[in-house]
């Protein structure tokens, strides 16, 4: 895909200003949640256990992904698509990648997409065949959906996706962060085609598809994201994880002139409803085993500290009930003793129609109680499950670690 018009560079921008100062600060915001969440998990056992486990599932998913790549998509190089190979150099040359990635073509049933990937310390680039025929392999737009991808990887996003996946699920700011990750990358990506216009042809190309995505008006759809507004509008962009496609049109369009571009107001009650909704596409672009590994690895690290916190609850529950039927059972014991001048032998002496009590008490763990042998005191009264009194007082003094 070419144009008549000559190349516009992007006003502004050098290698050293490619990342958005927003970056650094939600970085460490979503650092700090997620240290607090890996130090919860540290200080339990079960915890730990869960991490390791979902985490050689992650590292499994991660890896299938990479060997599908491997041996199902095209390894691009100076003999296998060599357009698209020398578009590639070119544009780690020009963000200083000093090691390329390995790059791929991968036929994905018409999506038009490219994602990164990591796996054992090798970086992957995937670009889907349908999108490199839309595009072509020597074109600026090309160009820029490399360079974007690319940031990705100079960046470290992939192994962030890990590290600080607690923080990137947490409401409002996880998905700040991974939209400003976005915009950055496509400042690399531009900065990559040094074609402005280029860059925008390729994200209208994802808005309106191949044939007539470069033919629509790109000002007349960036200004969607300031006419199309409202409650909906502003949850849907506090919610994911990708800028709208107008605010990406709209502010690569601002790279011309090097003028920011303020965006429109949110509606407030969209912020109260969005700090419910967890950030979950952590994924991104392609990265569909990854992204539902990593989410299983925090659902899963939630349930390991949640689990057993409520299986406390409810044995300590059922130890009350228990020790509840036990002192009703001891009572009537101490009151037969009392009448009679000697101890019940069975609880049957106690139990019935017009004795101590109606109906025989029942465990929540399903034991059953007896009257030892010899018995002086109802406080000797034993369940099977809990054991006396006592011992469940016991119990709750020193629990079990």
């Amino acid at each position: 895909m070419t144009s008549a018009n000559p190349p516009v560079p992007p006003a502004g921008l050098t290698l050293a200003n490619l990342t958005l100062n927003k970056e650094g600060t939600y970085f460490t915001l979503v650092l700090v949640i997620s240290i607090l969440f890996w130090i919860a998990i540290a200080v339990s056992i079960i915890g730990l256990f869960y991490a390791a486990f979902f985490a050689f599932f992650l590292w499994l998913g991660n890896g299938l992904l990479v060997a599908h790549l491997r041996s199902e998509a095209v390894r691009v190089d100076e003999r296998q698509l060599p357009q698209l190979h020398a578009s590639f150099r070119e544009v780690c040359q020009q963000l200083g990648v000093a090691q390329p990635p390995a790059l791929y073509v991968l036929q994905a049933g018409g999506l038009l997409n490219a994602f990164a990937v990591r796996f054992s310390g090798r970086n992957f680039v995937v670009v889907y065949s349908d999108f490199l025929e839309a595009l072509g392999a020597d074109s600026s737009e090309m160009k820029f959906i490399l360079g974007h991808e690319l940031g990705h990887i100079k960046s470290r996003h992939i192994l962030k996706h890990i590290f600080l996946g607690p923080g990137l699920f947490f409401p409002l700011i996880g998905p700040a962060y991974r939209r400003v990750w976005e915009s950055s990358c496509d400042r690399y990506g531009a900065f990559a085609a040094q074609d402005v216009d280029g860059s925008v042809r390729a994200m209208m190309t994802l808005c309106g598809g191949r044939e007539h995505g470069p033919k629509l008006n790109a000002e007349s759809f960036a200004g969607q994201h300031a006419e199309e507004r409202g409650f909906f509008v502003s949850l849907h962009e506090l919610t994911s994880t990708y800028p709208t496609l107008s605010r990406r049109v709209t502010d690569l369009l601002s790279l011309k002139t090097g003028a920011r571009v303020a965006g429109p107001d949110r509606n407030p009650l969209a912020y109260v409803l969005a700090a419910f909704i967890p950030g979950g596409n952590l994924g991104g672009s392609g990265g569909g085993v990854a992204s539902a590994m990593i989410m299983v690895v925090i659902i899963g690290l939630m349930a390991a500290m949640a689990i057993p916190a409520f299986q406390k609850v409810r044995q300590s529950a059922q130890q009350k009930a228990c020790m509840n039927n036990e002192r009703m059972l001891a009572a009537a014991f101490d009151q037969y003793q009392l009448e009679n001048d000697h101890a019940p032998k069975s609880l049957q002496e106690l139990i019935g129609p017009k004795k101590y009590i109606h109906t025989a008490p029942v465990c929540p763990l399903g034991g059953h109680y007896e009257i030892p042998a010899g018995a002086t005191s109802g406080e000797e009264i034993a369940c099977s499950s809990h054991g006396t009194m006592a011992d469940m007082l016991q119990a709750a003094q020193h629990p079990r670690r």
